[in-house]
Order: C-alpha cells, then structure tokens, then sequence
C-alpha cells in the first residue's frame, strides 16, 4: 500500500540506530541483538510500516518481526512455516498478510499476536509436484483492505482476495514470472521477468507496453507517479500514462541488480540493490547516495516520512534521518552535528 507523507509530522521519534560521528551521515546501521544462530540466517526479504513506530519485517529461516517503535521483536510462527517469507503487507494494524514459499499465506490475527496460516487458496494443477506440495513461490502481496487484496508469483500466477479465499486469475498471454504487485488508488501493477508490464482495472489483468526487456523486480507508486527497478540498474518512471526509461548519474556497478524502490513525491524517491548501493531521485535524476554502509544486498526500502526512511537485507537493517526538510521535501543536513548517544535496538524472541 502507497504511503502519503503530505503531512509531515515532526520528527519526533526515538531513532535506534548507532550514529557514526560523521556529521553527514544520513544512512547509519541498526544494531541488533540477535543471537549467532539467527544472524546466519538473518536474510530480510521486505518490509512495511504503518506509521514511524509500527513496522513489519520478514525474511528467511521462517523470519517474522515487529518494530514496535522501541526495537524489532521476532514474531511467533507456526512450527511447520516455510523456509523464507517474501512479502507483507498490512493495511491496519489489525490485518495483513505474509506470503512465501510453496504458495504460502499467512494472515495477521492481533488478539493474540500471531500469524496464521491460511489454507483457502486456488492453485493450478501444474503448480503442484508428485507429492502433491505447491512448487510455486509467492513474492509479492498487496493488502488493499479486509476484503481485498493481490498477490503474485513465481509461476505467472496472479492471486486474488475477496474475503473468503485467495482465486488465481488468468491474464492473457502472460508466461512470464511476476515479482511485485502494488495498486494505485483503484489501478493495479505488476512486473516481472523479460520487463513485463502488467495493469489492472475493475480487476481484469492486461499487459501494457514496457520499454526494457531486462528483469523488473520491484514497483512502488505515490498518487499517479510511479517508478519500477531491475537488472542491469534499470529504471522506469510512470508519468502521464507512460513508462519511460531512465538513467542512473553514477558509478553504478556493472550488471547492478536493483531490488526496491520508494517514491515519496515527484521530487524525491529512492532505490536499493546489490553491493549496498543506495540510488536518489531529486526530480531531475538519479545518483548514488553518498553514504554506503556496507557491500551487502538490499532488498527493500521504505519510508514512514520524507526525512525517516529504513531499509533491509542481508543481515542487516539501516536507518535514514534527515536533519532537516524545507517546503519542497528538500532534505538538508546540519553543517555540526551535536554527538548523539549510542542506543541498539533490541531483538526479542
């Protein structure tokens, strides 16, 4: 779901991330409490928050945490989850949804805390193997609202809920595998494998021109822009109904795999990847950004205001702070900056 940042709320929030002395820094680490056993599987495939202090994160080794504004807290699962958690997505604070291997959904139950797995899902015959276990992986969830949401998979399939369970839908001549599915206000897209382009209106899937062939993997929309990343540093914009190609201002790595991407306003968006690079749009291009935390893959980005932004990875989450965001969502950092006491965040099982 888009997020809107129009009205700004101060930035007032205790920010658990340990602070370099840098004074401009903007990207610093998290340093998390976790044990040995879980960082070596500590793999964080997406995340989303509702507000600054209310997030989710999931990842492999069975991974679900909560940010509850104070640290990230490992989520109970049921003992026979799959391996690796793709996607979540919560429209309140009461209801989402979590996908993953073997065509798996889990849904939010906030009585008790816990995420349930949900059997009512139609899957193709083709999709099963001899032991009659779903072969297809889902990598994306959009939660629209209780009664409605979207998701999509690795065996071109397109998963609609209506309430009761989760239909597969048919789109014509689609043969690709599908990697993100997001809606914007009532219109619906996805992308995927050989640059596909899907849209969705009044819940009927067709494609639409695409101008790369290179893998898509994430798309992200706030009110009618929209952007979409993938292999070999691709970037699209979606502006007055077409998709254009972009370019990346920077030393980008060669074959550079961009994982996410989060669009804020016209003016300001941002993009992860491969080797920790961190991509920002200022309405006029794309450039690296200058702080680089570490080499490992980023998988997801996103941001609760235009100056408090998180993404995550392999073995790793890092935090934006702006020190400052003029009426344009202009992002300035302070020429001193005073020295701020080191806090971890804490991982509770």
């Amino acid at each position: 779901m888009n997020t809107s940042i129009k009205n700004i709320k101060p930035l007032i929030i205790v920010i658990l991330t340990f602070f370099s002395q840098s004074s401009n820094a903007q990207w610093r680490d998290v340093k998390a409490n976790i044990d040995d056993e879980f960082s070596q599987s500590a793999y964080f495939n997406d995340m989303c928050f509702l507000n600054p202090e209310y997030g989710w994160a999931v990842g492999n080794g069975s991974t679900i945490l909560m940010f509850d504004g104070m640290g990230w807290r490992k989520q109970d699962v049921p003992a026979n989850s799959p391996a690796a958690f793709f996607a979540i997505s919560m429209c309140t604070d009461t209801f989402g949804w979590v996908v993953g291997e073997g065509a798996s959904f889990y849904q939010y139950n906030k009585q008790n805390n816990s995420w349930n797995f949900f059997n009512n899902v139609e899957i193709d015959k083709k999709d099963f193997d001899k032991k009659n276990k779903p072969m297809i992986d889902v990598r994306s969830v959009c939660t629209i609202d209780k009664n409605n949401a979207w998701a999509v998979s690795s065996g071109e399939n397109i998963f609609h809920f209506e309430g009761k369970k989760w239909s597969r839908i048919s789109c014509n001549d689609v043969t690709e595998q599908l990697f993100a599915v997001t809606f914007n206000n009532k219109t619906g897209w996805a992308v995927g494998e050989n640059g596909v382009i899907l849209k969705c209106e009044n819940d009927r899937w067709k494609k639409v021109e695409s101008p790369t062939t290179n893998k898509l993997r994430a798309i992200h929309f706030e009110n009618n822009i929209g952007f979409a990343v993938g292999d070999n540093g691709t970037i699209l914009k979606f502006e007055n109904g077409v998709w254009t190609l972009m370019t990346i201002n920077a030393n980008a790595p060669e074959n550079l795999k961009l994982r996410s991407v989060f669009s804020i306003s016209n003016n300001q968006a941002w993009a992860v990847g491969d080797k920790g690079i961190i991509l920002t749009y200022n309405g006029k291009e794309w450039t690296s950004s200058k702080e680089k935390i570490n080499n490992a893959i980023l998988t997801k980005i996103w941001f609760t205001t235009a100056g408090i932004g998180w993404a995550c990875g392999q073995n790793s989450f890092i935090n934006f702070e702006a020190a400052a965001i003029d009426e344009d969502l202009n992002i300035h950092v302070a020429s001193e900056q005073k020295e701020t006491p080191v806090q971890q965040a804490s991982l509770v099982k």
